[in-house]
């Protein structure tokens, strides 16, 4: 049998051990989008649908609306894809306006904008994309 003294340290061992697991998850930085073609994709969308007359990404595009450079960083993808489709807060709603693979390239992509430092997810972009 064993003394209350080692089972004590024992149970703390053990608990020191599942917080360093639980800590070591929780202070992993969300995932990238795991699809690369759906980030360029968004980022296609993102120009060619017109957000960046309202968002700047980085300090590039509109400042009608926030910056969304690192977007990704603050809101967890289905946040984004809420805002995208329903607006709020002075956005208006594009679930009519954009299909449902926009919307899902387009949350890739901003998940992907996690740092306010340009060029960021900026660099996604094309340059010569038409207006």
């Amino acid at each position: 049998m064993t003394s209350p003294f080692r089972r004590a340290v024992s149970a703390c061992f053990v608990l020191f051990a599942f917080a360093a697991v639980v800590f070591a998850f929780a202070s992993r930085p969300a995932a990238f989008a795991s699809d690369s073609d759906a980030r360029e994709r968004g980022a296609v969308a993102f120009h060619t649908k017109g957000c960046e007359r309202c968002h700047a990404i980085t300090g590039v595009g509109g400042d009608r609306a926030p910056d969304l450079g690192s977007v990704g960083l603050r809101r967890a993808p289905g946040q984004i894809k809420t805002q995208i489709l329903k607006g709020g807060h002075g956005m208006p709603p594009f679930g009519n306006v954009i299909s449902k693979d926009e919307v899902k390239d387009l949350v890739a992509f901003l998940t992907s904008c996690r740092t306010d430092a340009a060029p960021g997810c900026r660099e996604l972009i094309p340059a010569d994309l038409p207006q």
